[in-house]
């Protein structure tokens, strides 16, 4: 009776033992874990370009906060799946190693989060320097001149100041005044020139400044219509090229006996019906036959 009560109670002993615990998790936790810790990296990358822009966000800001998630979310699954390898290898993928690169990643992400911190605050400062300056639209500007330097300075870095120079309210009162007529040109074609001072360089003595001028889109109708009878053809060309040229200019530009300003003048979007009936004088230039299309005869 005890031999067969033995080998069953042997038999049952195995099966009495608990199931060993794998050492490593399966790759799927190792997935859901790193889509949160980038997901997690790449909002906070999102609230953070949403704290510099200080609120102030527009179609097109809005249209680019999916790169930065997108870049901080990509950033993060390398470094994530990169740190796993290197712990994997130094002890086991369980949840304590998980934490370790989950942790690490973190860590690795505050690094990069610094870095690119440090260069936005550099770039604020720099802007924030410059604010009571002003820059062309798409030049790189060079620094801001002194007023005594700029006015003992070459004719050339006069003119290379008044294309491209980094410019406050004094400085583009002296450039204005410049004795070098191609100095006061090249600053009447800046388009963040005040309107005001736009408005007085137009009536300059030099042809070529009133030329320069006259190109402005943003000069008023009126200057437009002054300069339109400028005694000279080259500053009379430069509003009749001008698109923003309103149909009274063209008006006294189309009986002009120059045949360049009459193309430019029937070519012109803003030339009215009476406009282009000005320029039928039966030359039967070109003028006048581009004329005839535009008015359907």
């Amino acid at each position: 009776m005890a031999k067969s009560i033995m080998p069953r109670a042997m038999t049952q002993l195995p099966n009495s033992a608990p199931d060993s615990q794998p050492d490593t998790l399966p790759l799927a936790a190792s997935i859901v874990v790193s889509l949160a810790v980038a997901a997690t990296i790449g909002l906070a990358d999102v609230a953070y370009v949403l704290s510099v822009a200080g609120g102030e966000i527009g179609a097109r800001f809005i249209a680019v906060l999916p790169i930065f998630f997108l870049a901080a979310f990509a950033v993060a699954q390398i470094a994530f799946w990169t740190l796993r390898a290197l712990v994997g290898a130094l002890m086991p993928l369980d949840m304590r190693g998980h934490a370790v690169s989950t942790g690490l990643t973190f860590l690795l992400a505050g690094l990069l989060h610094y870095a690119e911190s440090s260069g936005v605050q550099r770039l604020l400062y720099e802007q924030a320097a410059a604010a009571a300056a002003s820059c062309p639209q798409g030049l790189a500007c060079t620094p801001l001149p002194g007023a005594e330097a700029l006015q003992g300075a070459e004719v050339a870095a006069r003119r290379a100041a008044a294309e491209r120079g980094l410019l406050n309210a004094a400085l583009f009162a002296q450039l204005m005044r410049d004795p070098d007529a191609g100095v006061r040109a090249t600053l009447a074609r800046r388009a963040d020139l005040p309107q005001e001072l736009l408005e007085r360089m137009a009536g300059d003595r030099h042809a070529e400044v009133r030329a320069a001028a006259a190109s402005s889109p943003r000069l008023s109708d009126a200057m437009l219509n002054t300069l339109a009878i400028d005694r000279d053809e080259g500053v009379r060309l430069a509003v009749a090229r001008n698109r923003n040229a309103p149909p009274t200019a063209l008006a006294l530009l189309a009986p002009t006996r120059s045949t360049e300003l009459r193309e430019w003048v029937a070519a012109h979007p803003r030339a009215s019906e009476p406009v282009l009936a000005r320029l039928l004088d039966g030359s039967g230039d070109r003028a006048e036959r581009l004329a005839q299309q535009r008015l359907g005869r």
